[in-house]
């Protein structure tokens, strides 16, 4: 596996685990059920994001 397509699958990966506890935050502050509004949604957001960076790290031009 090429650097670039670790780094297209890791990344979304890692932004929705850094996120979690913030929104895990803002559920309790807001009395919102996370598995019922939020943990789906991420999930899905993560799986649509890995395609977006990977077309990303193909197209956008490496600097110098």
């Amino acid at each position: 596996m090429s650097e670039s397509m670790f780094k297209s699958i890791f990344r979304p990966i890692y932004g929705t685990i850094a996120l979690q506890p913030l929104v895990i935050i803002w559920c309790a502050i807001y009395n919102i059920p996370y598995w019922d509004n939020l943990g789906l949604f991420s999930v899905i957001c993560t799986i649509w994001l890995i395609p977006c960076y990977r077309a990303l790290e193909k197209y956008w031009p490496n600097p110098p």
